[in-house]
């Protein structure tokens, strides 16, 4: 619950003696105050400069609540039914004595006022909320007056800024001292010697106000002015030493005096002219005042300021050591205790280098080396064992300032930074393992950034290239593989660059044969996940993988005996002639080809010479046929041959004449001469239609039997 609930909730109950007590001193304080104030009208008989009960209604408000209004309103009432008028007047002018201050309570609880005055905005915001209320109180008095024929038209807008002004002067005057008024505030100002001080010099104060305006004792005319201007010398002081309060209360003290001596008609200001001489005291008093409230506010800035340096310097995770030109410990903060491993026993005073177990020594000369000057140390770091024997690592820095009697002082900053230089140093042996490993890959591996620039790359560069690494540094992509291979790669290293990992082959051929690398980019994305910095590039080399891969697709496709191809080899290549048949005016044809006498070879000479019979008619086929023709051994004593580019039916059934003729001729086979023959079945495709591989096969098939099943040694095209 915040000051003003507490207030409040003390009034929550039934009205008791306190409550009683205080109205009373509310309603006894406003009316002496109203009274006194009266005595010094300056338009008509309502309209004074000095108001003091604003200060005490509104501080009233502020303290103990809205039911003082009952206080207030009693005594406002009582005080201007004494002056005279018509009684709806006076009730009027009761009134709104009494809501304008209720008024400005209701601002500065809005605008979370603190009765210290502790922060720069609250004497702000009081000026603030007593103009705004005294704009009520002195509209709604003047048209009272002006209603009630007790005040001339022509007189109502100076009374009203009268009315206004001396209402919030008075707020000024009356309220800050009895606002801020607290128990705290009174040992601040009053406690122990300090205290005495400063109600000698609040005596000195009343006494100034005393022998300037008296009317028993006129002081010298020589000294008539400097006791006028030595009150404001003694209320700084005040100000300084004591708080609001205190100089606020002194200002009350000499307000006080100086508008009952002027009342009196002694003092300065009491002059022929009563309106000069008001406005001569006016001035005086709102001089004074508010040259005491503003010091106050520079020192409350200046309080807080140093409470905020303190609260950081308490709170601080850097160690701090505040050094004097001789070598001494002023003070340090509870971290640099931590960071130093200081006991309880080292307390702010012992010179630096007595710290123990070499701790200040090791300062005090790293402080000589580096803290000359007023900047930034060259050596930052330092290794230091700490007064109980712990080796630390600290970022050491300097700051240099003169103090208020014109002395360099040095403050020492230490961050313990241990575990982040064991972790920079763990991170560099990473690095350089990593480093090491990369130089080791036979792969190429490097970092690209967006600018396509490489920032790093492992001996694998300067193999493949035959540059120094250093020299390759820092050029781009282009420069280093060349336009070629770089116009390849173009695409993969925007997708890349666009968050995608990318996987590509480059494959080129030179007079040095045929070379493949497999290309790997992976992006590096920034602290938010989506903005790519750079990539991650590795290069292997695929060619012997590459050749193998052919090799192994050549040998699938192959007939080992022959070198002829397979089943599997023959079907896709019948497969992309018939493709190629569909485009092209000409005609293609399929020979199937089977081996006479096959079987009885085997038989009498055994499986080696079968194995050389086959060789043999495959080495005889490719001599008779064109180089562009396809052979197939699909299986067993059975070829097939693929022809295409002819012209006609009758030009596919004289090559196969040929063959049948060709294969008649004895075959050698080591030392035995071998007669066979061939039959031959022709299936010729034109490409008007298209026709399925099947039902070509099919058709060369059945004929080839046709022709077996004729006597052998022949070829059937129908």
């Amino acid at each position: 619950m915040d000051v003003t609930a507490q207030r409040h909730h003390a009034f929550a109950g039934p009205p008791g003696l306190l409550f009683l007590a205080r109205l009373c001193c509310v309603a006894l304080g406003y009316y002496l105050t109203a009274r006194m104030g009266l005595q010094i009208p300056y338009v008509g008989t309502h309209v004074s400069l000095f108001w003091l009960p604003t200060g005490i209604a509104v501080a009233a408000y502020y303290r103990w609540g809205g039911r003082m209004a009952l206080a207030v309103l009693a005594a406002a009432f009582l005080v201007n039914l004494e002056l005279g008028g018509p009684l709806w007047a006076v009730a009027g002018i009761a009134l709104g004595n009494t809501l304008g201050p209720l008024l400005s309570k209701q601002v500065l609880t809005r605008l979370d006022f603190d009765a210290t005055l502790g922060r720069r905005r609250d004497l702000g915001v009081y000026l603030l909320a007593v103009a705004l209320g005294m704009l009520g109180s002195a509209s709604n008095g003047t048209l009272c007056l002006l209603g009630s024929g007790l005040l001339a038209p022509d007189q109502w807008l100076s009374a009203w800024t009268t009315w206004w002004t001396g209402d919030a002067v008075g707020a000024l005057l009356g309220g800050i001292p009895l606002i801020t008024l607290s128990a705290s505030a009174l040992r601040q100002g009053f406690a122990g010697r300090r205290g005495v001080l400063n109600l000698l010099l609040l005596g000195m104060v009343l006494g100034c106000g005393l022998l300037s305006f008296t009317p028993w004792v006129p002081p010298h005319p020589g000294l008539a002015f400097p006791l006028l201007a030595l009150p404001l010398f003694l209320m700084a002081l005040l100000a300084l030493r004591g708080g609001v309060m205190v100089a606020s209360l002194a200002v009350l003290l000499l307000s006080g005096t100086a508008a009952w001596g002027t009342a009196n008609g002694a003092g300065p200001f009491a002059s022929q002219d009563a309106h000069l001489g008001l406005l001569a005291l006016w001035s005086y008093i709102t001089a004074q005042a508010c040259t005491s409230v503003l010091i106050c506010g520079l020192v409350t800035e200046l309080l807080a300021s140093r409470r905020q340096q303190q609260a950081l310097f308490q709170h601080a995770q850097q160690g701090i050591l505040m050094v004097e030109p001789d070598g001494r410990l002023r003070a340090f903060n509870p971290a640099a205790r931590r960071i130093l491993d200081l006991d309880a026993s080292i307390q702010p005073g012992l010179p630096l280098s007595a710290l123990p177990a070499g701790t200040g020594t090791q300062l005090q000369v790293w402080l000589q080396a580096n803290g000359a000057l007023p900047q930034v140390s060259q050596q930052p770091y330092l290794s230091i064992v700490t007064c109980q024997g712990r080796r630390v690592e600290l970022d050491v820095q300097t700051a240099r300032y003169r103090d208020a009697r014109g002395r360099w002082q040095t403050q020492l900053m230490l961050r313990d930074v241990t575990e982040r230089r064991q972790a920079e140093e763990a991170l560099r042996q990473s690095e350089q393992r990593m480093r090491s490993i990369a130089d080791r890959l036979p792969m190429r591996v490097g970092y690209v950034d967006r600018e396509q620039r490489f920032r790093f790359m492992n001996l694998a560069f300067e193999r493949d290239f035959g540059r120094p690494r250093a020299a390759m540094l820092g050029c781009t992509i282009q420069e280093v593989v060349g336009p070629a291979a770089h116009a390849q790669a173009a695409s993969a290293i925007q997708r890349v660059l666009a968050g995608e990992p990318v996987t590509l082959d480059a494959e080129k051929t030179t007079q040095e044969g045929y070379h493949c690398e497999r290309l790997t980019f992976v992006p590096q994305f920034g602290e938010d996940g989506r903005s790519v910095l750079g990539f991650v590039t590795m290069v292997v080399d695929t060619t012997a993988q590459k050749l193998e891969e052919r090799r192994l697709i050549e040998l699938s496709l192959s007939d080992p005996l022959t070198g002829l191809l397979n089943r599997a080899g023959f079907d896709q290549r019948l497969q992309e002639a018939l493709g190629r048949a569909g485009a092209r005016p000409s005609c293609m044809a399929l020979l199937l080809l089977d081996i006479d006498g096959f079987k009885g070879v085997n038989d009498r000479l055994g499986h080696p010479a079968g194995d050389l019979l086959l060789r043999g008619f495959a080495g005889r086929l490719a001599r008779t046929l064109r180089s562009a023709d396809i052979l197939a051994r699909p299986g067993g004593d059975e070829f097939a041959v693929i022809v295409e580019g002819l012209p006609d039916e009758a030009t596919a059934a004289r090559i196969a004449g040929n063959l049948v003729e060709a294969m008649r001729a004895p075959f050698v086979l080591e030392s035995h001469a071998v007669c066979i023959s061939t039959s031959i079945g022709v299936a010729v495709h034109g490409g008007e239609l298209p026709v399925q591989a099947g039902e070509l096969l099919k058709r060369a098939d059945q004929r080839l039997y046709a022709a077996k099943a004729a006597g052998r040694d022949r070829y059937t095209a129908h």
